[in-house]
């Protein structure tokens, strides 16, 4: 089974990648030196694809340093955008959970409720970058729903959910199909195959 290191700290990432890799012959390992998963300065853009860039760009001289070059590695970054608060949260998502929470985003919203998930995933294949987008667009429920998912997934219901429920209201496998994530993964599943990386 081939192996891809994934660098990120998020539990909930982590699995999901996991459960949506493991079936395609891949397995997916946090990326860790020392038994540590490593530190990146995040730069400050409201651009998720500059962050992306710019975390892979830190996580490749992580792996040279380490004479690791030869390894893939995995790089992913998420925002949440509510079109109520233009480009709110997004680049700032996870700040802004860490900080207000779903009932903090609930407090901000009237009737407009429109939203999006967006992904952006950068792979480093041992030689190159190569970067995979994914998008998911629905709205933000009046309610936290569901106990399954991590981050704003209690609160956010995707246009795909023909019963209105929110990402935490569903299996693994049935967010992984809608997710901007899993969307994004899916792509980068699909290069891995067809490229061999």
């Amino acid at each position: 089974m081939a192996t891809l290191n994934f660098l990120t700290g998020n539990s909930g990432k982590l699995a999901e990648a996991q459960n949506l890799f493991g079936p395609h012959g891949w397995e997916i390992q946090a990326f860790k030196i020392n038994g540590e998963v490593p530190d990146v300065i995040e730069p400050q853009s409201d651009n998720l694809t500059t962050v992306a860039l710019a975390k892979i760009a830190q996580a490749v001289e992580l792996l040279a340093a380490e004479n690791r070059l030869g390894e893939s590695l995995l790089v992913e970054d998420s925002g949440l955008f509510i079109e109520a608060l233009p480009e709110f949260p997004g680049v700032y998502s996870a700040h802004v959970l860490q900080s207000i929470g779903c009932d903090g985003i609930l407090r901000l919203l009237d009737d407009e409720r429109a939203a999006h998930f967006l992904t952006v995933a950068a792979l480093w294949t041992g030689e190159v970058v190569e970067v995979f987008i994914g998008r998911c667009d629905g709205r933000i429920s009046p309610e936290i729903k569901g106990d399954d998912g991590f981050g704003y997934d209690p609160i956010f219901i995707p246009d795909e959910s023909q019963d209105g429920r929110t990402f935490a209201e569903m299996t693994k496998e049935e967010k992984s199909t809608y997710s901007h994530r899993g969307k994004a993964l899916r792509a980068l599943s699909d290069y891995l195959n067809e490229n061999g990386a």
